[in-house]
């Protein structure tokens, strides 16, 4: 049996080849279409949270097929090309600013959060964090030497609120019960390390002593100041809102709380510090200072002495100038850390050495006002500009 779909010029053009053969008296005609209808949507309502990396689906547009009828026939005859694009734009504006959400031959396509969140901000003028009405509907392309145009005989009203896409190397602080719920004032809250600046990766960590019976919260960097938070939402995942369940540690002690922003999951273990050193002198060091008679950090609070603090103010640098930089106990070279990778800023991790082994620096490429935090426990450290 030959196939039913043709291109639609090239179906008329067969035809008009037979007709001219005997077989028709005359060509057919389109004489009738069906435009497409757009299926309703899971929900009206969308509010949008960062997914970290990843891009998931929002949800899925369907859509009914656009129907031809030749010579005033009864039964449709599928046609190609037919090319369907989904448009968007603010409720009310008569789609005179439509722009395209995707484009496909098939009756249905997915809707990426990200993608939809960026389209909202960037070209319909959306704001981050308040609701936007919006309308979808459909533009069906058809035909090939001749193209035509029609639309959706409906469209589809939806409210999003659109989320500030973070950066990923935005830092993320700990307060609840071990900070006394500090929510503006960085320098008492407890900053969660990454193991490298990769831009791809959102897993952060952080080792530190827990009080029994500890709530507290993550507040994303943008937050800091404000009243949004990473809570526990249920199953070991996050949930970025206003107000929610804390995490909680039950039996104090040391823990380590690593979180993901990608999966929004999160984990919190028990850590052995037993045979950690104590340390009553911990500096940074490094070229700013000739290496030696280095700036002494500071112990973030007497409960949590290995996360260590400084701010400091590095010299600027002229063209092809770096400042080279590292950690070290006691004011010893017996006592140092070193880079894992010189260039990981301002997350990075270090390695603890006594002897003569060669000890990469942590590299800086500008000078100014820094925030240095380190962890002697795990050697993670955070430099970040101010």
């Amino acid at each position: 049996m030959k196939s039913r779909i043709l291109s639609f010029f090239g179906l008329l053009g067969l035809l008009a080849m037979t007709a001219c053969s005997g077989d028709f008296d005359t060509e057919p005609a389109l004489n009738r279409v069906v435009p497409s209808t757009l299926d309703p949507l899971p929900s009206q309502t969308y509010v949008l949270r960062n997914p970290g990396n990843s891009d998931p689906v929002l949800f899925t547009a369907t859509w009914t097929e656009t129907l031809f009828y030749l010579d005033g026939s009864q039964t449709p005859t599928p046609v190609a090309p037919v090319e369907y694009t989904l448009q968007v734009d603010k409720a009310g504006n008569g789609f005179e600013s439509a722009k395209t959400v995707t484009i496909t031959s098939a009756l249905a396509s997915n809707v990426h959060l990200k993608e939809f969140n960026l389209l909202l901000l960037d070209s319909l003028g959306a704001s981050a964090d308040e609701p936007f009405d919006a309308e979808l509907r459909l533009k069906v392309n058809y035909g090939q030497n001749t193209p035509r145009t029609l639309f959706s005989d409906n469209t589809i009203a939806l409210s999003v609120t659109p989320f500030e896409d973070r950066d990923p190397l935005s830092p993320v602080y700990i307060t609840g019960d071990l900070t006394g719920w500090e929510n503006g004032n960085t320098s008492r809250m407890l900053v969660m390390f990454k193991d490298n600046s990769d831009d791809n990766t959102q897993t952060y960590t952080f080792t530190g002593y827990f009080p029994d019976n500890c709530d507290f919260k993550l507040v994303p960097g943008e937050s800091v100041g404000g009243t949004e938070a990473w809570f526990d939402g249920g199953g070991n995942t996050l949930e970025l809102a206003e107000s929610g369940t804390p995490l909680h540690v039950d039996a104090g002690g040391y823990k380590t709380v690593t979180i993901n922003l990608r999966s929004m999951a999160w984990s919190i273990e028990d850590y052995d510090e037993s045979g950690a050193l104590d340390w009553n002198i911990l500096g940074f060091i490094g070229s700013f200072c000739n290496w030696e008679n280095e700036p002494l950090m500071t112990q973030i609070s007497p409960e949590n002495p290995h996360i260590w603090q400084l701010d400091y103010t590095l010299p600027e640098l002229g063209e092809g100038e770096i400042h080279n930089v590292k950690f070290r106990g006691a004011r010893s070279w017996n006592s140092r850390w070193a880079a894992v990778n010189p260039y990981d800023v301002p997350y990075g991790k270090t390695v603890y050495l006594t002897g003569d082994e060669a000890d990469p620096n942590v590299i800086l490429e500008e000078g100014g006002a820094y925030r240095i935090v380190f962890n002697d426990l795990t050697g993670h450290y955070v430099i970040l500009k101010q």
